[in-house]
């Protein structure tokens, strides 16, 4: 019983390596670029989003942020 589960679990690991070379083998220039170009976007976005977090640049004073925050009860442009 211990020897053909042996050769079961090392039959299931040696085809197990041959579908993952065998998948290793289709990628190609495309989805090469695809994964760096989608990279680059994230990598992107999450600097803007740190830069806008850090200093947001709102400085007029007609800013619908002092409109909310001063709260005089009515909202006038």
């Amino acid at each position: 019983m211990r020897g053909k589960f042996l050769v079961m679990l090392m039959t299931s690991s040696l085809l197990a390596r041959a579908q993952a070379a065998e998948f290793v083998d289709r990628i190609g220039l495309v989805d090469k670029l695809l994964v760096v170009a989608g990279s680059i976007i994230v990598l992107l976005v999450t600097v803007y989003c740190i830069k806008c977090f850090l200093k947001p640049g709102e400085r007029q004073d007609r800013h619908i942020k002092r409109r909310i925050l001063k709260d005089d009860g009515e909202d006038r442009p």
